[in-house]
């Protein structure tokens, strides 16, 4: 039995697809992993295990990468607490 083009075609985009969201996957679990160092890093760990939840929430690498930058800029943990309260009310 022979395949139709179209649906070769829809098999290749729900590929493609599952490759993007993959990579954005893959992407926003290494966003968050380094966050998480830097902030276990600088201050303490108990502290920031109770962030983690309300970090984990957060689907936008972009977001996230912005917040590891804050992250390293911070001159203590409330200061970063401040910045991830003021991006949550946006």
């Amino acid at each position: 039995m022979q395949e139709s083009s179209v649906y070769e075609h829809l098999l290749q985009t729900a590929d493609e697809e599952r490759y993007q969201q993959g990579i954005q996957h893959g992407a926003r679990q290494t966003a968050l992993e380094s966050l998480f160092g830097v902030l276990k890093f600088r201050f303490d760990s108990n502290t920031v295990r109770v962030l983690q939840p309300t970090l984990e929430t957060i689907e936008d690498v972009h977001r996230l990468k912005q917040l590891h930058d804050a992250a390293l800029r911070a001159q203590n943990l409330e200061a970063f607490i401040h910045i991830l309260d003021m991006n949550n009310n946006e």
